[in-house]
């Protein structure tokens, strides 16, 4: 399915060198038909080694000596679960610094780049992001697994570039399925540079995080942060679903050295919507009590306030009043804005329902009021 580039460039074409020719090793390369692809993406990384001697050189040993000694708050849920929306509204809060869009576009030289390249991508990037609509600015908060994809091959964000092998960057990434501990091991020192650049940057404030992936791993991240504060968002799998089938048809032909079919990459939106819900129920029960706190999408929309409120008291956060004046001026800002809207099919049901039929129990959700009535063009058969 090889497609167009669109506006976005390749969302790892920073990863070093040293990265993508290990990738390219593990996966067999690109397929000829993205050379070109492939090409841009080379081209930029190699130019930029430079600039990454650089940051190494002036800043490596302020960045090993940091020490994160205030446990991060993680924002947990599937992908298109409302976890951006969740994150950017925790973000107003000043107590809390997170990963920005430069940081995660540049995570090996952001720290020296800081002022005229970061001006320069300001002006090059696009003003809105394509799955979605969202604003995109460079000081956005965004998942921190895309800086570990810029720094690392141990993402599981690289499915987007080799998305034929797209269940086996979500099992051991999102689920560090099948790891040696020496992988584990190395996985943890991209992950830990990533926050402890965020934290030296930010003066020592408190991160909050989100990335998809987090929401597998969470054992991991409590060997990491054993007081670390968890906010898991759920909203209805039928919608998820549907937002995610947007989300790779949207987001894979911009980023894929592979082909891949489309109804391929529906079978991996599936798997990663089933695999990562039966994950979490899984581990939730591994955190300690008053370190995690539950919530809906559906209740944050209607009632963003009460729901934030309501966090920052289970999870014992202090500083509730200071951040509601930043959330009410966010809330107001963006009052305007429209989400996608998607039409849930029968083929949407009979999939959701046979593959995700536990969640559907757990979190008592059913098809929205409008489902079935529309038809698209693809197999409802197994996954």
């Amino acid at each position: 399915m090889p497609g167009k580039d669109k506006v976005l460039p390749h969302s790892s074409t920073m990863a070093p060198l040293g990265t993508w020719l290990r990738l390219l090793w593990e996966n067999g390369g690109a397929s000829p038909a993205y050379w070109g692809k492939l090409a841009r993406i080379l081209v930029p990384t190699t130019l930029a080694v430079p600039l990454r001697l650089v940051e190494r050189l002036r800043w490596g040993g302020a960045v090993a000596r940091v020490e994160i000694d205030k446990p991060p708050v993680f924002v947990l849920g599937v992908a298109r679960s409302g976890t951006t929306h969740l994150l950017n509204l925790m973000a107003q809060d000043p107590q809390y610094a997170w990963i920005s869009t430069f940081h995660a576009a540049v995570p090996t030289f952001f720290l020296t780049g800081r002022g005229r390249l970061k001006r320069l991508m300001a002006g090059l990037a696009p003003a809105t992001r394509p799955m979605d609509n969202m604003k995109v600015s460079m000081d956005m908060p965004v998942e921190e697994d895309l800086a570990v994809a810029n720094t690392s091959p141990f993402s599981s964000l690289h499915a987007l570039s080799f998305p034929d092998r797209g269940e086996t960057y979500f099992n051991r990434y999102c689920f560090m399925r099948g790891l040696s501990a020496r992988d584990v091991k190395r996985w943890e020192r991209a992950y830990m540079e990533v926050l402890r650049k965020a934290t030296l940057e930010a003066g020592g404030r408190r991160l909050v995080l989100k990335s998809p992936a987090n929401t597998g791993r969470i054992p991991h991240l409590l060997r990491l942060f054993p007081d670390a504060r968890f906010i898991h968002i759920v909203r209805n799998p039928y919608v998820v679903y549907e937002s995610l089938v947007h989300m790779f048809r949207s987001v894979v032909p911009m980023h894929q050295l592979h082909p891949i079919t489309g109804e391929a990459l529906d079978d991996l939106a599936l798997f990663l919507l089933r695999e990562t819900l039966q994950q979490y129920l899984k581990d939730r029960t591994s955190i300690p009590e008053g370190q995690l706190a539950e919530l809906r999408f559906e209740d944050l929309e209607r009632n963003p306030l009460s729901e934030l409120e309501a966090v920052y008291a289970a999870l014992d956060l202090p500083g509730w009043e200071e951040a509601r004046v930043g959330i009410e001026s966010y809330l107001g800002g963006i009052a305007g804005y429209q989400k996608n809207r998607y039409a849930i099919d029968a083929c949407t049901i009979e999939r959701v329902q046979r593959e995700c039929r536990f969640a559907l129990e757990a979190w008592e959700y059913l098809p929205p009021p409008s489902a079935g009535v529309a038809s698209r063009r693809r197999s409802c058969g197994p996954a």
